[in-house]
């Protein structure tokens, strides 16, 4: 009997120490788990892959049907649904009671009869009836209280080993819990930051907004005065001797002189804005660039320079350029090449190369000093500020110029030496196609002595500047041509409907009772063909486009010279084209 006895023992014994053994390897084994979840939670990138982490872990160890954690800051009363496995319960609210003030403190909970409890009133009747069983756990974090509850939908589905089993994964839920909440600070962080800089940026756009609105109709109000200034100088010299010729021409020179300024004040302003647009069209730009560098010839030569134009552009082909654009940076480095350049020569270079154009602008003036050549596409800022009264300028040349290379994926560069002079590269990528030309039948030549209609012509100008009015009727008047004034759109049309017999219209935009665009809209309206022509000081290719939109079938830009309005009337009214 005794002999059985220590049998028996031992028996208990050892299957005491295998039930030991299998719960060490079972602990080790879960040890091993939660090990390895710590290490998927730091490598988490927001709450969710940490709740699902958290999740997978769990599931591994406990039968749960419902996975919820329910969160509330310190100074709230009602805990709110964070993270849910099932979204019945997303943005549910839980009332705060004793049995969440007893985990929060501390204990793990097995609940019974979970729908009975007040802290689950809120959810409804139906949905508290479906939560038969219930685990929780509270974790106290620095800036909220948070409550782990695994819900079960039978009875009997949990028990006193599954609470052991949750509450040894205590350890890994407070650090889930805390990386979740360092997560969430550093989300709120960036979106707080997020939408400061998307409100700065837009204060900034706004404010960019309103300062290229403020400079657009600044550079309106004072191109419209100052086309008054230049008609007048084109009128006066008509007639004058040599003495008031040379003054009139250095006025005119003055007034150009500020034309350009304007134009790049509003230049920048666009670039800034993101406005700024390139407008491309096929272009033979052998004939565009040599007749637009025959200006500059007659400048270097008032100062003495030699003035050197070494071209090698085909013009068996055409390129896909912004052609004014591309004028504007060669004027703006030719210009500049002269202007600072007191003796010498100044030499341009154009080459195409297959696809790639070179611009190369050389000349012998006062150079830059080496330090100052990283500012030197910089708006506003010259090279050497003390040279403004000897040489005039805004600065804002070079920096129109840098920012069309770029526009136009192109590169530019300086070389200087202080005294000796500078040369400027431009490289530019060019699209290209060959150019098909159609022989035509030669016209007898015109008398270029004379732009005299054959029969008086009626241009009708609607203007609501007085002085504009004067200009361009003079000048019109001095080209043959016969005259009627409309001072804005209203009264243009009132004129039109009674008498429709004029050769040209010469439209201003900006007008009171009716702007020029509405009238042209209503004169299309009618039917009425006969050509328009915008007179305006709003000079972007947008207010271009509105105008040819709305009807019109030319544009220039105030202010303007005589050549250019006999330009315009001449392409509408000559009788020989």
């Amino acid at each position: 009997m005794k002999n059985l006895e220590h049998i028996e023992e031992l028996n208990e014994t050892l299957l005491e120490l295998r039930r030991c053994r299998e719960r060490e390897i079972s602990l080790a084994e879960e040890n091993r788990t939660i090990l390895a979840t710590l290490s998927a939670l730091s490598n988490s990138e927001n709450k969710y892959q940490i709740f699902d982490e958290l999740q997978k872990v769990l599931g591994q160890y406990i039968d749960f049907s419902d996975f919820i954690v329910i969160s509330k800051q310190k100074s709230e009363l009602t805990f709110t649904t964070f993270l849910t496995t099932n979204r019945v319960f997303k943005d549910r609210h839980w009332r705060y009671g004793n049995k969440f003030q007893r985990v929060l403190d501390g204990e793990c909970i097995l609940l019974f009869q979970p729908d009975s409890l007040a802290e689950f009133s809120f959810l409804g009747e139906s949905l508290r009836q479906s939560i038969r069983m219930a685990l929780m756990i509270g974790i106290r974090a620095q800036a909220s209280d948070s409550v782990l509850l695994l819900l079960g939908s039978e009875n009997g589905q949990f028990n006193t080993d599954t609470k052991s089993t949750f509450l040894r994964f205590r350890p890994l839920i407070e650090r889930a819990i805390s990386e979740i909440e360092h997560k969430e600070t550093l989300q709120s962080i960036v979106d707080q930051r997020t939408k400061e800089l998307q409100e700065a940026r837009q204060i900034a756009e706004q404010a960019n907004e309103t300062k290229s609105q403020f400079l657009a109709m600044m550079s309106h109000e004072l191109r419209t005065p100052l086309n008054a200034v230049i008609g007048i100088i084109d009128i006066l010299q008509q007639g004058s001797d040599d003495y008031q010729s040379d003054l009139l021409t250095r006025m005119g020179h003055s007034a150009e002189l500020l034309h350009v300024i304007i134009g790049d004040i509003l230049d920048v302003s666009q670039i800034e804005s993101g406005h700024f647009k390139l407008h491309r069209q096929w272009t033979n730009l052998n004939e565009r660039l040599l007749g637009s560098l025959e200006h500059y010839q007659s400048n270097a030569e008032q100062k003495n320079l030699t003035f050197h134009i070494s071209a090698q552009v085909s013009d068996q082909y055409e390129y896909f350029v912004d052609p004014v654009r591309l004028m504007q940076i060669i004027f703006n480095l030719v210009g500049n090449a002269i202007k600072f350049t007191d003796e010498g020569e100044v030499s341009v270079e154009l080459n195409t190369v297959d696809d790639q154009l070179s611009i190369i602008v050389a000349d012998t003036g006062i150079g830059i000093k080496p330090e100052k050549l990283h500012h030197l596409f910089t708006p506003f800022i010259q090279a050497d500020s003390t040279k403004t009264r000897n040489y005039g300028g805004t600065g804002l040349g070079l920096a129109i110029t840098k920012h069309l290379v770029d526009l136009m994926g192109g590169h530019i560069y300086v070389e200087s030496r202080l005294a000796k002079g500078t040369t400027f590269h431009v490289n530019l990528p060019l699209c290209l196609k060959k150019t098909y030309q159609v022989s035509q039948p030669e016209l007898p030549p015109r008398d270029s002595s004379s732009h005299q209609p054959l029969t008086q012509k009626n241009v009708l100008v609607v203007e609501d500047t007085k002085t504009n009015q004067m200009v361009i009727q003079i000048l019109l008047e001095q080209m043959g041509y016969s005259v009627t004034i409309a001072e804005n759109g209203q009264e243009f049309l009132d004129i039109i409907v009674k008498n429709t017999d004029f050769s040209l219209i010469l439209m201003d935009i900006s007008m009171p009772v009716m702007d020029g665009i509405e009238a042209t809209k209503r004169l299309r309206h009618h039917n009425i063909l006969t050509p328009v022509v915008a007179l305006t000081a709003h000079s972007t290719p947008e207010d271009r486009d509105k105008c040819l939109l709305a009807g019109m079938d030319d544009f220039i830009v105030k202010p303007f010279r005589k050549h250019h309005i006999q330009a315009i009337v001449d392409k509408y009214l000559n009788e020989n084209r």
